[in-house]
């Protein structure tokens, strides 16, 4: 079993959230936005500043920002073509794409907590592997990194486009990235990170697993849908290697105790 991060490491069962891969290409895309945020808007400080703190060496911070930004974006263009490939050509990427496919019941779901959460209903909406919310993060991700990358493509190679159709990509560069800053600082992380119950960080980054708990709690359908298909093992309709691949990866003996009062 892969090495279990967090405060109650061992007090329960861990499931997969993420494959390797997953984490991987996660970490490829968060390093690199980061990194080009910083590197991109180091371009809107005022030049007396940026003189003022190095001198003589403006000239090489300058030139040596803009390598580095080229290298991030090239990084971040060559992470995200890896990842449509995953989607398009394995079995555990086509699943993941196809759960990540908005459906009708997203808008049912959507409005059921909403109304649970102003306190207007006592029924919480029961999620699967990816609700809502998560769906639409990665859809306007998908998109805001297609209008990055493309407008940054046409910045990069000027010379070879007019004039107006490089200053148009610039101001829609520069809009998409402010945009993109405030969603993940304020939306991804709350969500994902700071809210109550995963503060101070959800650690499926790390090694791709969440708990017991947030699966129950989180994902409750796909929760489920585990251990439905683990009492059938149990009870010998399928075969329990089978069973452990059917959700994502193996599961931890260590805790079957845990795991059986969870049954419960």
């Amino acid at each position: 079993m892969a090495k279990k991060w967090g405060r109650r490491a061992e007090d329960q069962e861990w499931f997969p959230r993420l494959s390797r891969v997953e984490v991987w290409q996660h970490n490829i895309v968060w390093i690199c936005f980061v990194l080009l945020v910083a590197t991109g808007m180091m371009s809107l400080i005022p030049t007396d500043w940026v003189t003022a703190l190095f001198g003589n060496y403006t000239a090489q911070v300058y030139y040596y920002r803009r390598v580095a930004h080229l290298i991030l974006a090239a990084i971040l263009i060559a992470g995200s073509i890896w990842h449509l490939a995953y989607g398009i050509f394995t079995k555990p990427g086509r699943q993941m794409l196809i759960d990540m496919i908005p459906t009708l019941n997203d808008a049912v779901q959507m409005k059921q907590n909403i109304l649970y959460m102003l306190g207007m209903s006592d029924s919480k909406p029961k999620f699967d592997r990816f609700d809502y919310r998560e769906k639409m993060e990665y859809i306007f991700g998908l998109i805001g990194t297609t209008v990055i990358c493309v407008t940054g493509v046409v910045m990069t190679f000027a010379p070879f486009f007019p004039r107006f159709m490089v200053e148009v990509c610039g101001t829609i560069h520069l809009c998409e990235a402010t945009l993109a800053s405030i969603t993940i600082s304020i939306w991804h992380f709350y969500g994902v990170h700071w809210k109550p119950g995963k503060f101070p960080q959800d650690t499926s980054w790390i090694d791709g697993l969440v708990s017991m708990e947030h699966l129950k709690h989180e994902h409750p359908l796909q929760w489920e849908r585990v251990m439905k298909e683990r009492q059938m093992a149990k009870q010998g309709v399928k075969d329990a290697s089978s069973v452990a691949t059917s959700w994502g990866g193996q599961h931890d003996h260590h805790n079957n105790t845990t795991l059986e009062a969870g049954e419960e």
